[in-house]
């Protein structure tokens, strides 16, 4: 874990890259409490100055503790309640316009980070830049921080990573197999990995969406793909939609020749949405309708189980819908 955290600490420390002429941001160092280790403080620390950005530039950590010893103080932790000599000292700095502040708490294995921001020409706390993030656990901190810096008016534009993201299915029957889902999902994220298409983790995915409370894609604006897109940092999200998927199995017998008979028939029907993920417009979607007939299979399928049908169903209509989503796909770019 602190490995982990130390990795992320150094490289957000080197995309902080100041801005020519930009108005400058101090960062202070956040104040840890109720157990957290000062490896989670320097990696908070970090993560903070990385995503500053916009029309701000971060000064040095060097220079933030010559700003607090020529106001007073000796750490950050009385930022939050300078007396009226400090805050008067405060409002005297002209080289820095804002001073972020942050507390970190630890309640078993959630964190709660408190932001605010100093207002230097005035030495108080921003009354509108001021905001709150509860995680479960501190490797979600770092999207979470990236909103809030935004609404702050201080963070940095978003930018994206060159990954593709593959959002779980849209089903339009009702009752749909359980398993189809994922079976989906798995073998089409698969091959999509092993054609070189970068994507972001499907666990991952549904971690973030669930925990910024995303409902189920179904028609939505296109600003709410931009938000997932933001969320996910992806260029582009890739959305299969199921309008029917259904094996029937028929078994008749023969009097004539006293066996029995069994027919399978499976429909696959549907699209892929490739969607922009900037814009949140469709740039792509591409129509399926697949129909097998298990007859014409060799093998034997005497111990079939329903959900070896339907997996064979996935299987046989993703051999030619993966070509064409490969295709629509690296003609983006990717």
């Amino acid at each position: 874990m602190v490995k982990k955290l130390l990795t992320m600490l150094f490289i957000a420390i080197t995309a902080a890259v100041p801005v020519f002429g930009a108005d400058k941001v101090a960062v202070a160092e956040p104040v840890g409490k109720n157990g957290v280790t000062p490896q989670e403080i320097e990696a908070l620390w970090g993560m903070l100055e990385a995503n500053v950005g916009g029309d701000f530039e971060v000064i040095s950590r060097n220079a933030l503790k010559q700003l607090m010893t020529e106001v007073g103080f000796t750490d950050a932790s009385g930022l939050a309640n300078p007396n009226s000599t400090q805050k008067a000292k405060l409002g005297e700095i002209k080289t820095v316009k804002y001073i972020l502040i942050s507390d970190v708490s630890r309640f078993g294995t959630r964190y709660n980070v408190n932001l605010s921001v100093i207002d230097s020409s005035t030495g108080s706390l921003d009354p509108n830049k001021r905001g709150s993030i509860t995680v479960n656990s501190f490797d979600e901190l770092s999207d979470k921080l990236v909103d809030t810096l935004r609404e702050f008016g201080i963070g940095r534009p978003v930018s994206m990573s060159g990954r593709t993201a593959l959002l779980d299915p849209l089903i339009k029957q009702n009752n749909p197999p359980p398993y189809m889902s994922d079976e989906l999902n798995d073998r089409l994220q698969s091959a999509l990995l092993e054609s070189g298409i970068r994507l972001y983790q499907l666990q991952n995915i549904r971690r973030i969406l669930a925990a910024n409370k995303i409902p189920a894609l179904d028609e939505v604006e296109p600003a709410m793909y931009v938000r997932v897109g933001e969320l996910l940092r992806a260029d582009y999200l890739v959305q299969p939609v199921i309008s029917k998927f259904d094996t029937r199995i028929e078994r008749k017998f023969i009097k004539a020749s006293n066996r029995t008979v069994v027919k399978c028939i499976g429909d696959m029907n549907g699209s892929v949405k490739i969607i922009n993920a900037k814009t949140g417009d469709m740039v792509a979607a591409i129509p399926f309708r697949n129909r097998v007939d298990f007859a014409d299979l060799n093998d034997d399928m005497s111990e079939w189980t329903p959900e070896d049908y339907g997996n064979y169903l996935i299987e046989a209509t993703l051999k030619t819908l993966t070509p064409k989503v490969i295709e629509k796909l690296k003609a983006q770019g990717k």
